[in-house]
């Protein structure tokens, strides 16, 4: 795909994974970051480091005029004091690309704009339902795409993501210190996917996912968040720490952390699977975890 270029803003863990992917299809990759200490992890990844905050308009300029042929926008919603966050980078990034829109621009939201499901089944027509200040600055951000697209001609794409695993970020380290807190809740389901299965996901909303709409990308099968801890514990054969109850876990967490362990989704790729035509590589986190552990050289 010699000439096409993309812009991936915020080239953190998945952004530099999404780089090599893009680099290696033969794709020109710009990667921003706010911490100049971060660009030879974003050189390494085969994109071009370039610095930028998206609350700063000013920075956005000379991303605008390299005139990418996808934006891909990582940019979590940036806090604003105490468990508040506020949507004015994606706004400003919004604003930037309405004169000038790319090709396509893929949003990677979160699953946290469906609150707490207790279990239930949730795909893209489940209403949102918000129960975080996070989850309310993703509806609200998603808003501002989704607005641009309808009345500003910017091609946005929404992809609604669940808990992200992967090489290096894995329950490991913190069994490993005994850090991890294991709910008492034998029922509190878990939707996730592995890295490299959202970074396909993201690719596919941008070459067959249409404008306005939204698409969640998950894995084939939610799990317990027993089962996930059980799993990788016994992968490393190290001892699972006790269970604890939401009650301890309220008292350490803020707001939107806690919501963020006891939303219990389970959701569904369906529209991931026959409309953007993504198959997993790790249907669930029975493969997905075991890989990634083999490519921490951890087992």
């Amino acid at each position: 795909m010699s000439g096409v270029r993309a812009l991936v803003l915020g080239c953190g863990y998945v952004g530099r994974r999404l780089s090599r992917a893009l680099a290696d299809r033969g794709i020109d990759v710009v990667g921003t970051t706010r911490h100049p200490g971060r660009a030879d992890e974003i050189t390494a990844s085969g994109a071009r480091p370039i610095l930028a905050d998206v609350t700063r308009p000013e920075t956005l300029r000379p991303l605008v005029e390299w005139a990418p042929d996808v934006v891909f926008d990582l940019v979590r919603p940036q806090s604003a004091g105490e468990d508040r966050y506020d949507v004015e980078g994606t706004r400003n990034v919004a604003n930037a690309f309405a004169a000038s829109p790319p090709g396509a621009l893929v949003y990677v939201s979160s699953t946290s704009v469906y609150g707490r499901r207790e279990g239930e089944w949730t795909d893209e027509n489940t209403p949102v339902s918000p129960t975080s200040s996070v989850g309310e600055a993703r509806v609200e951000a998603e808003r501002v795409y989704l607005d641009a697209c309808r009345t500003g001609g910017v091609p946005a794409r929404i992809c609604r993501v669940p808990g992200i695993y992967g090489p290096g970020r894995t329950l490991r380290e913190r069994l490993e210190r005994g850090a991890y807190r294991r709910l008492d809740d034998e029922e509190h389901w878990v939707s996730r996917i592995h890295v490299d299965d959202l970074v396909a996901g993201l690719i596919a909303a941008w070459e067959r996912g249409r404008p306005g709409e939204v698409y969640l990308l998950c894995d084939d099968e939610p799990v317990t968040g027993a089962e996930y801890a059980e799993l990788t514990a016994a992968l490393l054969a190290l001892p699972l720490p006790p269970a604890v109850s939401r009650d301890d876990i309220r008292q350490e967490l803020s707001g939107s952390a806690f919501e963020r362990r006891i939303g219990s989704r389970r959701c569904s790729n369906r529209r991931m699977r026959d409309e953007l035509g993504v198959v997993p590589i790790y249907p669930s986190v029975r493969e997905g975890v075991p890989a990634a552990l083999r490519e921490e050289g951890a087992v």
